[in-house]
């Protein structure tokens, strides 16, 4: 009986030391959350735990089942309504991460995946912009990307078939 008991509190001491070392990554997270990461490769590390599953490595999405972000976003942030757009997809603005990191991460994407498609002198987003933005999460994606497309081909914005 004795063993059991020290068998089950050694497990125990296990878990917590677990969930101790869990809360010390998140509030670590957190505190890195707090100070908005400029560094590509920190917001890298966010694109590849919150968006990388779907979008891939490169941001080249699957072939009509997951759209792109290479070469598309650049075109996106053309104008305001792609620009909100961007932000407030399901997978953006339902993801975990804070609006300092979301902004990180679309800033590194414009620059890593669309730098051939972004317009000179770009505005990167920030905290406060992708807070405006980021609400209500779009509920019919693809009517709203139907209306965004038409207005970047209205700006004259190139874009791709099929998108």
């Amino acid at each position: 009986m004795r063993r059991a008991a020290v068998s089950f509190a050694g497990g125990l001491l296990v878990v917590c030391s677990g969930v101790a070392a869990s809360t010390a990554i998140a509030q670590s997270a957190s505190a890195s959350a707090a100070t908005k990461p400029a560094d590509d490769t920190v917001a890298y590390r966010h694109y590849t735990l919150a968006c990388m599953g779907c979008h891939g490595p490169e941001g080249e999405g699957v072939p009509d089942i997951i759209p792109p972000l290479r070469k598309a976003l650049g075109r996106f942030v053309q104008t305001p309504a792609g620009r909100d757009f961007i932000v407030r997809v399901p997978g953006a603005s339902n993801s975990a991460l804070s609006d300092s990191e979301l902004a990180a991460v679309t800033n590194m994407m414009l620059r890593r995946f669309n730098s051939e498609t972004a317009p000179p002198g770009l505005k990167p987003y920030t905290a406060e912009e992708v807070a405006q933005h980021r609400r209500p999460v779009l509920s019919d994606v693809q009517t709203v990307r139907a209306a965004v497309m038409e207005s970047l081909r209205r700006a004259g914005v190139q874009t791709e078939d099929g998108y």
